[in-house]
């Protein structure tokens, strides 16, 4: 039986696979025989990176509480508490991804555990998780010499991320050409023909067959037949297709972080469409005309340890100064394309990136030139976005409306609650700057979560500045997990921006009464030696904000930060008089308010 290609389904999050390559390097030097298979899976125990399931009670206490240590003799009697039939075989489960991918070499009877050039890079502190997951994602190919997942004799020549853009690229032309609906694919279309593509040479099979299913009435028959020819067999469980839908999302996780595929996606994540990303069509088609989508041919493993370790592999067309000067070229129309199209005013930062020759450059300054250009083009999507905001009475009320509504913040995800909350701070006054620290595409939307060692949104105003942490749990688990984190965050923030009163507004649907008691003491005792200033906000509390200011745009009227940071100094200076924390919570709730009613006051 035939079966779909993969990339993981150990690690759903990409980005979860740093802190499992970090714990890999703890080992690195040592073979990766049955004893350090063992060792790395129980030290993901350690480290809290993998729990098992049905833990014995005496070792719940240490899930419990996630600020007790688990020593590794404890995470070692957890481990064998599960009486694998191959314990090893977790360990080897564990790193598959990371040697799929090309972070590590950690494979038995190949030498010692190596941590490849872009693995190490990708746990640098400075590291780009686009050029990351592009470097990784443009050598995985199937089949190769180290994996015995999907072999050559089972039908498997592609390079997976080149083979899916050839589809969407032809799909394209023939939407232009037959005038079909929709450019790209479809959440159905992509989780059921891009992992069922095991060959470079059925594209444009693959192309017809997607046509064909948009043409269809139903639907739903055509894809279990295609998924039944495709296994082989009529009598095919739900769980086959239901497979193909975790594979289809969980490859475009990994997919989207390299921003060569723009996503369209809906907060919670169900609804989602995958296309070929504008700003990268000279990249893209450089790509396309050099490599076919067929798995390279390696002649010995050496040859392809070498390949993979190699971060300068495989060569990429646009490495000539020629190509260099074609993206920075297409890219300057783009942005000055869109700069007219919505009538935006070229500013003087703007001239000195967009009227730079590179014809006067060297190949390294045409590629910072290019990166310039890019971050120009983010910029300029932010001031549209901005525009488009200010005073934008309809997406204030839709803002009001999640805010105050647990169940739909329940299916959000963490990165669109960021944005989510960074589109109210934008709306909200007259900042200098909303900086979100989340990455994102090439149209400013995120691909991803704010990092760990970084507050999840900046803010800067003339006359004070601010981080803004988001969470979305609610659990008794909230204050260990954002607890030092966020003072952590705002201690350094501080220090980098002490020409300015600094605090912290911190924002979940709800707040567990622990957090209240660790913000409690950093603000009227102390964090590492000073008091800090943090605010804890409700969604409900924070949408009231919102509709004080939609109250006044109503009536012609705006709310300035001088005003929000009325309210934020009320709550922080108000606190080093109350005598317990549990009093905090109801001060905040009735200092809001009344902020409410003074500003309605007011402008009345």
């Amino acid at each position: 039986m035939k079966k779909p290609w993969s990339i993981s389904t150990t690690v759903r999050n990409p980005e979860r696979l740093r802190n499992f390559l970090r714990v890999l390097k703890q080992l690195e030097g040592q073979p990766f025989d049955k004893n350090n298979q063992e060792k790395y899976q129980i030290l993901l125990i350690k480290e809290r990176l993998y729990i098992p399931n049905n833990i014995p009670p005496e070792f719940k206490k240490y899930y419990e509480d996630p600020t007790i240590e688990i020593p590794y003799d404890e995470a070692k009697k957890i481990f064998y508490c599960k009486n694998y039939e191959d314990p090893p075989m977790r360990g080897r489960q564990s790193v598959n991804p990371l040697n799929k991918l090309g972070f590590a070499i950690a494979r038995e009877g190949y030498g010692e555990i190596k941590i490849t050039e872009l693995g190490n890079k990708f746990l640098s502190s400075d590291y780009d998780i686009g050029e990351i997951f592009f470097r990784s994602l443009l050598k995985l190919q199937f089949p190769n010499p180290l994996s015995d997942e999907f072999k050559e004799k089972e039908g498997f020549n592609i390079m997976p991320f080149i083979a899916t853009m050839h589809l969407i690229d032809r799909v394209n032309r023939k939407f232009y050409k037959e005038k079909t609906k929709k450019k790209g694919l479809s959440r159905v279309e992509f989780s059921v023909f891009v992992p069922t593509l095991i060959r470079f040479d059925q594209i444009d099979e693959y192309v017809e067959k997607i046509l064909k299913y948009r043409e269809e009435k139903d639907k739903k028959k055509y894809i279990r037949n295609f998924i039944e020819d495709f296994y082989g067999t009529k009598n095919l469980p739900d769980k086959k297709i239901n497979n193909l839908f975790d594979y289809g999302d969980n490859t475009m996780r990994y997919f989207r972080l390299t921003k060569f595929f723009k996503i369209s996606m809906d907060p919670t994540g169900k609804h989602w469409r995958i296309d070929l990303e504008p700003s990268r069509e000279v990249e893209i088609k450089q790509l396309l005309e050099i490599y076919t989508g067929e798995a390279l041919k390696f002649n010995s493993n050496e040859e392809y340890l070498n390949y993979i370790s190699d971060i300068k592999k495989p060569s990429l067309p646009w490495e000539r100064r020629d190509k260099l000067e074609e993206i920075a070229n297409s890219l300057k129309e783009r942005i000055c394309y869109i700069m007219k199209e919505n009538k935006l005013q070229i500013t003087k930062e703007d001239s000195k990136i967009l009227l730079v020759d590179t014809k006067t450059l060297s190949e390294e300054e045409i590629k910072k030139h290019i990166s310039n250009l890019r971050s120009l083009n983010i910029q300029i999507k932010e001031r549209i976005q901005k525009i488009e905001l200010k005073d934008n009475v309809e997406k204030i009320k839709e803002i009001i409306s999640i805010l105050q509504d647990d169940k739909k913040l329940k299916k959000y995800e963490p990165e669109q609650f960021e944005k989510l909350v960074t589109e109210a701070l934008k709306i909200l006054n007259d900042e200098i700057s909303i900086k979100p620290n989340y990455p994102v595409d090439d149209d400013g939307e995120p691909i991803n979560h704010s990092p760990g060692n970084k507050p999840d949104i900046e803010c800067y105003y003339s006359t004070f500045n601010a981080i803004c942490e988001v969470t979305l749990n609610t659990s008794s688990h909230q204050w260990m997990e954002e607890g030092q984190p966020v003072m952590r965050h705002l201690r350094d923030f501080e220090n980098q921006n002490s020409n300015k009163d600094a605090l912290c507004i911190f924002i979940a649907p709800k707040i567990h009464r622990d957090t209240y008691s660790q913000f409690w003491i950093s603000v009227k005792y102390e964090y590492d030696g000073l008091p800090q200033k943090i605010v804890p906000m409700t969604t409900k509390q924070f949408a009231i904000l919102l509709e004080v200011l939609l109250y006044n745009l109503e009536r012609g009227k705006k709310i300035t930060h001088r005003e929000l940071y009325e309210l934020y100094s009320k709550v922080i200076n108000e606190t080093v008089k109350l005598e317990a924390f549990s009093q905090w919570e109801i001060f905040i709730e009735n200092a809001i308010k009344e902020w409410q009613d003074k500003i309605k006051q007011y402008e009345t």
